[in-house]
């Protein structure tokens, strides 16, 4: 029985990503300029989503990203903002799509959370950071993240809103907000803000899927490893978490859009056991020392 789920965390974890082809209906649509192109109807929009270049990937993402920004400013420490950048940056050139522009902040906030938004948007919380231990374990809670990213896995869940008819105008929305941060002719005006940040809030509220939750465990240990670092920095974060009181107001939100933490670990021991095996020397790094002196700033 590991034996084959070990050979479906395989297969999952190294299948090719194919280039997403355009939509039909935004054919001839400049997005990185001010001048669109007339956008098709909210119909034709639908029935393409479930292909998406890489500009309205980007266009998505920067919406997605500033409405989270939103509900929790950016750490003012430049120096840790730098530090999680770089080991972010290094773990996803490691990823399957490592040309993405990728971002990565610091939220002040000191609940335990992390997120990831379509384009390569990466935040942590500063709560979750003080309560970890090494490097490691930063970068496996970035890994996981990456994944997301990597699979695609919050555009498919607003495909699957889509269909609920709340997303039909996704793209048109989040283009015309971008058109309308440039400086263009664009208009953004406030019904179509508030669709799409109740989709967003929708999304993050509820969370992603179980099943996507659990891919993003499993790729992400893989591409942690594939960065040198321990693997088990995941496992590791994850057994903290399930020593904390489960009613702890810093984690309460993070148990409503997760898995049971038990489970999660239960699913990721057939991808401990792959890299066990074929680790070679086993000198992956856990730099517990230069994770505390930049926690603590010296």
């Amino acid at each position: 029985m590991k034996d084959l789920l070990c050979r479906a965390v395989l297969l999952a974890l190294f299948a090719s990503l194919t280039a997403c082809q355009g939509l039909e209906a935004l054919e001839g649509v400049n997005i990185q300029g001010v001048d669109l192109s007339p956008l098709a109807s909210a119909s034709k929009n639908l029935s393409a989503m479930a292909d998406k270049t890489e500009d309205e990937e980007q266009v998505i993402g920067s919406n997605t990203a500033a409405l989270l920004l939103q509900q929790a400013a950016l750490l003012d420490n430049p120096a840790l903002q730098a530090y999680v950048n770089r080991v972010g940056r290094w773990v996803a050139l490691n990823s399957e799509r490592p040309d993405l522009p990728w971002r990565f902040g610091v939220l002040n906030n000191s609940a335990v959370g992390a997120y990831a938004a379509p384009g390569g948007y990466v935040f942590i919380t500063s709560g979750l950071l003080a309560r970890m231990d090494s490097e490691a374990e930063l970068a496996g809670v970035l890994a996981h993240e990456v994944a997301h990213v990597v699979r695609q896995h919050h555009l498919d869940a607003i495909k699957q809103q889509a269909g609920a008819g709340l997303l039909a105008d996704v793209t048109r929305l989040a283009v015309q907000a971008h058109q309308a941060s440039l400086g263009g002719s664009g208009s953004s005006d406030a019904l179509t803000n508030t669709k799409f940040d109740q989709v967003v809030t929708n999304l993050y509220t509820r969370g992603l899927d179980r099943g996507d939750e659990y891919e993003a465990d499993a790729m992400g240990a893989v591409i942690a490893a594939r960065a040198g670092y321990d693997p088990y920095g995941l496992a590791t974060v994850l057994q903290g978490m399930a020593t904390m009181k489960q009613d702890d107001a810093a984690l309460v939100t993070f148990l409503k859009v997760h898995p049971n933490i038990g489970d999660r670990l239960t699913r990721l021991e057939p991808t401990y056991l792959y890299l066990e095996r074929f680790s070679g020397n086993g000198s992956q790094l856990t730099l517990e020392q230069r994770y505390q002196q930049v926690l603590s700033g010296r």
